[in-house]
């Protein structure tokens, strides 16, 4: 996965558990670091993607005892857990930006997750590992997938926003993701005077201007 950026962004092996029946890209790789008999398994490839991430996810986070991301392809990324809350991201992001899945995953779970606002990238990255198992599946439906990794971009910015955070790691893996959405197909809106402000500042003029033609 050579995406815009990925070399600065620190990977932890992330290797599979055991080895799965050939289920097709990403599904398989998915499946095979994940218990057998595990939840997540689901008659929709894309839905059983997205739930098998955060399946992977969870174990990785028990492991490691950080936030992690599992990325595809035995690799994940571990970084702290910003220093801010899900209400305060939700506050942070602008009106013209809340799209379809704002009020699901930044309002009404600040009842489950409102301490661990890394869960916005938990979601994320089980959006657009969902986009990238229907681009190698050449599956028709289920656009919504890319759209919301698209959406999310501005949501994760938004963490880095309202935690202030300094993390490098972070600011890679934010560089990373967006870029990874943006090559799988992925569309931004980013209306907002002071996002945009942000953003550029956050993650430099030249890679914004690049990557997110602003």
């Amino acid at each position: 996965m050579n995406y815009l950026f990925a070399l600065v962004l620190i990977f932890t092996p992330a290797p599979a558990i055991r080895q799965a029946a050939d289920l097709g890209p990403v599904v398989t790789d998915v499946e095979s670091h994940l218990n057998s008999g595990h939840p997540y398994r689901d008659a929709d490839r894309i839905t059983w993607v997205h739930e098998g991430t955060h399946g992977v996810n969870s174990y990785l986070r028990n492991r490691h005892g950080c936030p992690a991301f599992y990325c595809l392809n035995n690799l994940a990324v571990l970084m702290p857990e910003p220093a801010t809350t899900l209400a305060q991201v939700a506050g942070r992001v602008p009106v013209s930006l809340r799209g379809e899945v704002y009020n699901l995953y930044l309002v009404q779970m600040q009842s489950y997750w409102n301490d661990q606002p890394s869960y916005v990238f938990d979601e994320w990255i089980a959006y657009t590992n969902g986009a990238e198992a229907r681009q190698r599946l050449g599956i028709a439906d289920r656009g919504e997938t890319l759209r919301y990794a698209s959406e999310f971009i501005a949501y994760a910015a938004c963490v880095a926003w309202a935690s202030g955070s300094t993390d490098p790691q972070m600011k890679a893996f934010f560089k990373w993701q967006t870029a990874r959405v943006i090559k799988l197909g992925g569309r931004i809106q980013m209306d907002d005077a002071g996002l945009r402000v942000f953003i550029r500042n956050y993650c430099g003029p030249r890679w914004t201007k690049e990557t997110l033609g602003f």
